[in-house]
């Protein structure tokens, strides 16, 4: 039987405007190899802004409850390459969550594999249920869900550190497989097209004009309610999640 996989990426807020190039790419990925692909890109704005990064955690739990043999997130502002080998090359004994570190010395959510499991569903539910819990320094970034990734990956026997080459952001000569423009050394190097660009930028804007009207202040209950309703509004929007086929 053939194995199922599934590649997603998460561009809400503008995101796939901005990284439209980066998301083509991913698509072809995912033809080349036969994984079914989805880009969440609704809502057009969620008042999460920078913390929809969690949905992503949400969304990986959903695909493997829903039986595909590989689920895999790329962030929207990496670059799949045409030489990056399939995500099943990576396939270890023991091991069903595979993550390379960033130019922090610390692992990189922005590409995220794992492999269908029992320990990788526990590993990303142990993650998003402690979505509130006080990192310490050496783990947190200061927003989403990263620090929580690096603090509960820590000593796991499920987890793989793979080659900088499937998530690099930093190394501007390194022959990589996904390129990965996030904030640090790589940024600079990513070029959006000028129309493209300016409705990431308009969207932003709405966004600020959205926040600022809203008369709910940040706090945990509000995080919880919007990362809630954002979760369900995904998974009636995109069936990949809750079914395999």
């Amino acid at each position: 039987m053939q194995e199922q996989s599934l590649l997603f990426s998460i561009a809400i807020n503008g995101y796939h405007w901005e990284y439209k190039k980066n998301i083509e790419s991913h698509k072809a990925y995912a033809s080349r190899y036969g994984y079914r692909y989805v880009v969440v890109d609704k809502p057009s704005i969620s008042l999460l802004d920078m913390e929809c990064a969690w949905l992503k955690i949400a969304l990986i739990i959903e695909a493997l409850r829903a039986e595909y043999d590989w689920v895999a997130f790329v962030d929207a502002d990496a670059e799949i390459k045409a030489n990056a080998p399939p995500i099943e090359s990576l396939a270890e004994t023991g091991k069903s969550i595979y993550m390379a570190k960033g130019y922090s010395g610390r692992i990189n959510s922005g590409v995220m594999i794992a492999q269908k499991s029992e320990e990788a569903i526990q590993f990303f539910t142990q993650v998003l249920e402690n979505y509130d819990l006080t990192l310490p320094e050496e783990d947190s970034v200061g927003w989403g869900e990263n620090g929580h990734i690096i603090h509960f990956a820590k000593n796991n026997p499920n987890i793989k550190l793979i080659s900088r080459r499937w998530n690099n952001n930093d190394d501007f000569f390194l022959p990589d497989y996904i390129r990965h423009y996030s904030a640090g050394p790589m940024r600079e190097r990513y070029v959006p097209g000028l129309v493209n660009h300016l409705r990431f930028l308009l969207s932003h804007y709405y966004l600020a004009v959205i926040k600022r009207l809203s008369r709910e202040s940040f706090s945990d209950v509000n995080f919880r309610r919007r990362l809630s309703a954002l979760v369900k509004s995904s998974l009636r929007r995109y069936g990949e999640f809750t079914v395999a086929e």
